[in-house]
């Protein structure tokens, strides 16, 4: 039987472009729909959302002069130290003791949620609480390249925003200033201490030591009071440290955030990465057989035909699944069940292929269909076909030929007529005949396998060029299994996004257990247009026919010059 070989030993997995984009085409609304509520929700968020205001102030650090170290005879600068001196200014300004100077400079600092609301609904908070909240809403930055810190700021209130990012360069100096006046004074303290143990109170050297303590102090409320009042100037400079404010925040007259426009951006682009990542994942979640590459691969079987869904045709009002092979000849569907007939014709040559099964693994995905439009298809090639109607369980058939299904198949197994003719139907079109299943029976498995099923089908060979039996689901029952030992021939059909793998690879499997002969499968009820590239690739040359019809008849006349059962006799 015709297989697709594998290579297993192959670790390389190949992208197919083609198969990406029609998931994204057929899942178009799907990622439109992602799409759509992101950008929806940016936009409420941007428009519901507190303004945010960010101020900024920058910083000089400027350290002491690199130490001068001779390294094999080689004089060279050391910035050790001035490096450590710059990035501990950065750790100092995000200290809690600066934050907390701001905080006190402030006079009255409250969490962004609690402002404006009635004191009564609020729970307490302490101080701390209120200083990490501050210092988390500010934000240190080196400036690249340089000895400038940037101080960043936010805040609902734009004048609040600037004031905490002027308070908090102030803080930093006056620490700074403090820090270096306030080891100065601990030196002289300890000093003096140590003086007093040898020396009175009155004598000079104590009383020097004094009048420097007392100066610092006075030096550090000088500072203080200073640059309390020097809140408007542009550049502010401690005369102790080394450190300047190079530019004061301004207060800011638009908000950093939310940034609306940026907003809707990045809600288009993550919806559109979250609607395609969805499209994949419920991909990956449907087990469903979609393309007739998927059904090779899973079934290692030979896809004889994609066959388009059917769609009714105002030319061809009369026409219907069951018959567009013969009531709308120039369509789409109609050409792809002419082409299975010459899959059928010239695949496996040396295999005979007189008698075949239709069968599928599941209902409702098309066999009976496939049956009646393969039978009419060599019907219409000059061939003497029959279509049998062996689903025991559930027949159908009569009801599309609109004949009573009574004195049928299951009539002549088991009262074992010998007039066959009696029991068969011709149908509206020529060359096609029909039999019945007859009345259903309790043992339908054990009919089938029979051997005068065998004796019947022999029988019947030499009255036809085709024998067609239409079958149930294989894995609904296992009349299909057992009909398919007596066949040349079965085909198994399989519907595009509704046949589950499993369910196809079982059945698949069923048949192959008893060493069927499985031809191939027939991928049916693929959808066209864009959203299926299969139906273009396979299709769109015939939307042409009706130009081509003369052509289609010459096709006919060689299948049956090629094939001697197709010769009238």
């Amino acid at each position: 039987m015709p297989e697709l070989q594998s290579n297993e030993s192959s670790d390389v997995i190949e992208i197919d472009l083609r198969d990406v984009l029609h998931k994204i085409i057929k899942h178009r609304q799907t990622i439109m729909t992602t799409v759509g509520i992101c950008m929806v929700l940016a936009l409420v968020f941007s428009f519901t959302a507190t303004p945010i205001f960010s101020a900024s102030s920058r910083i000089l650090v400027e350290p002491k002069p690199p130490k001068i170290v001779k390294i094999e005879g080689a004089i060279l600068p050391d910035y050790t130290d001035r490096t450590n001196f710059f990035n501990s200014q950065i750790e100092i300004l995000k200290s809690h003791t600066v934050a907390e100077l701001v905080f006190k400079d402030l006079g009255h600092y409250e969490m962004w949620e609690r402002r404006g609301q009635p004191a009564e609904r609020l729970k307490p908070v302490t101080e701390n609480q209120r200083i990490d909240f501050l210092l988390k809403h500010v934000k240190i930055s080196p400036v690249r390249m340089t000895q400038v810190i940037e101080v960043s700021a936010e805040d609902p209130d734009p004048v609040m925003a600037a004031r905490i990012a002027n308070g908090w360069a102030r803080a930093y100096v006056l620490f700074s200033s403090q820090d270096q006046l306030l080891q100065r004074r601990s030196e002289l303290e300890s000093d003096m201490v140590q003086q007093l143990k040898f020396l009175k109170d009155k004598h000079p050297v104590i009383i020097g030591l004094r009048n420097e303590i007392d100066a610092i102090n006075e030096k550090i409320n000088n500072e203080r009071k200073r640059l309390s009042k020097d809140e408007g100037a542009s550049a502010l400079t401690s005369d102790i440290t080394n450190v300047k404010i190079l530019d004061r925040a301004e207060i800011p007259d638009h908000p950093s955030r939310p940034r609306k426009a940026l907003n809707v951006v990045l809600a288009l682009v993550l919806g559109l990465f979250a609607g395609v990542g969805l499209v994949f994942l419920f991909e990956s979640l449907d087990q469903t057989i979609k393309t007739p590459d998927d059904m090779q691969a899973l079934l290692k079987l030979l896809c004889l035909v994609p066959i388009p869904r059917y769609e009714s045709d105002a030319t061809h009002p009369d026409a219907s699944p069951e018959f567009v092979a013969d009531k709308a000849r120039h369509s789409t569907m109609a050409e792809a069940f002419r082409s299975l007939r010459t899959g059928i014709i010239f695949s496996n040559p040396d295999l005979p292929k007189k008698t075949f099964l239709i069968t599928s693994s599941s209902p409702s995905e098309g066999k009976t269909t496939v049956a009646v439009n393969m039978a009419t298809v060599f019907a219409q090639a000059e061939e003497r076909v029959i279509l049998i109607d062996t689903d025991l369980r559930n027949p159908r058939l009569h009801s599309v030929f609109k004949i009573d299904r009574a004195n049928g198949i299951t009539d002549i197994l088991a009262f074992d007529k010998a007039d066959i003719a009696a029991f068969i139907h011709k149908t509206n079109i020529k060359g096609l005949d029909f039999l019945a299943c007859g009345e259903v029976p309790p043992n339908p498995s054990e009919l089938l396998g029979s051997k005068k099923m065998k004796d019947l089908i022999g029988k019947l060979s030499t009255m036809y060029d085709r024998i067609i039996f239409d079958t149930p689901p294989v894995l609904a029952a296992t009349d299909a299994v057992v009909l398919s030992t007596q066949v040349d021939a079965t085909i198994i059909v399989v519907k595009a996004g509704s046949t589950h793998r499993q369910a196809a690879i079982r059945s698949v499997e069923a048949l192959r257990s008893v060493h069927a002969n499985v031809l191939g499968a027939v991928f049916n009820m693929i959808t066209n247009g864009a959203q299926n590239p299969y139906y273009y690739y396979y299709y769109h040359y015939g939307h042409n026919a009706d130009k081509k019809v003369a052509g289609r008849s010459k096709a006919n006349d060689f299948l049956a010059r090629i094939d001697p059962r197709n010769k009238k006799t």
